[in-house]
């Protein structure tokens, strides 16, 4: 269903009652980043402060730390390690379970650069698919990529040609893998195709064949997950707020009241999320914070018709 741009526009500051609204800060943090739920804990990155955090949700460490890397996710990996993105040193790093460095990734197995890494997730296989996103402009061509890294180390770029991509999401019983062109608002659905491979991709969400308007000039989706019914949440960067998609790519609602650039979210077994975000993006300290919101689930409304 198509709903008005002008109900959509409320979309974010208007679906909570104020007193379901308010969220538990798990911690403040300087540009969080890929949430992950993970043996019983939560990890998120911080690309400010070029570390990785862990928590238990009571008490937080830091897991990993790399100069210059301006970390934006990390995802299980092989037998027990993790894979980090480096996004500002346009490069992967496998870290071991105790968050040691082990290996440093700068070029595909054909020995080709990748820019701007952005988003892991775990095939199911020991291996990890992970964005490369390009240029964050829209008058930038569409050079985003996706990879993906093998448990016995092949990196294999497998996609290319998107508009900045951002979130990636393994929906393994449709077998498909779902990434965001942030900056065309749309969310692609490649099939997955033998050891890694991808196929032709086609349109799974489309934010303005919906009417989903936006006031801020690059936002678009970013972080997602896929829910076991195949549904998929997905941040929306800029706007605060976070959508609900049906396994079929119909428009469930969304849900609001997070800082504005809104990046990635981890659905917690108890029907919490973790929630990163970021109030500014245009000042050196990058605030921003990891909340928890109770009943995640439950709380994606549609506009209100007139």
């Amino acid at each position: 269903m198509r709903w008005p741009a002008a109900l959509l526009l409320l979309i974010g500051c208007a679906l909570l009652p104020e007193a379901e609204a308010a969220d538990s800060r798990v911690a403040e943090a300087s540009y969080p980043e890929g949430a992950l739920w993970h043996g019983g804990r939560l990890f998120h990155a911080e690309m400010g402060r070029d570390e990785v955090m862990v928590s238990d949700l009571s008490r937080q460490r830091r897991f990993w730390k790399r100069k210059g890397c301006g970390p934006v996710s990390i995802a299980p990996y092989g037998k027990g390690d993790f894979i980090v993105l480096c996004h500002l040193a346009h490069a992967i790093v496998r870290v071991s379970g105790e968050g040691e460095t082990l290996d440093v990734i700068d070029r595909d197995s054909s020995g080709a650069r990748f820019v701007y890494p952005n988003a892991a997730c775990a095939d199911g296989q020991g291996g990890v698919y992970f964005s490369s996103s390009g240029a964050f402009s829209l008058d930038a061509p569409a050079t985003g990529a996706v990879l993906h890294l093998e448990a016995g180390g092949r990196l294999q770029r497998v996609a290319e040609g998107i508009h900045y991509a951002n979130g990636v999401g393994v929906d393994r019983v449709r077998k498909r893998l779902l990434v965001s062109a942030h900056l065309d608002r749309r969310i692609l659905s490649y099939p997955l195709v033998g050891a890694g491979g991808l196929g032709a991709p086609s349109v799974f969400f489309d934010f303005a064949v919906q009417g989903i308007a936006h006031r801020y000039a690059l936002a678009g989706p970013d972080g997602m997950e896929v829910l076991a019914s195949g549904d998929v949440v997905v941040a929306e960067y800029g706007e605060g707020r976070i959508h609900r998609i049906s396994v079929d790519g119909r428009y469930l609602g969304a849900q609001g009241g997070f800082a504005p650039f809104v990046t990635d979210m981890a659905l917690l077994p108890d029907g919490r999320a973790a929630v990163t975000a970021t109030f500014r993006n245009d000042i050196a300290a990058l605030p921003g914070e990891v909340v928890l919101r109770d009943r995640f689930l439950d709380r994606f409304a549609l506009p209100a018709q007139p």
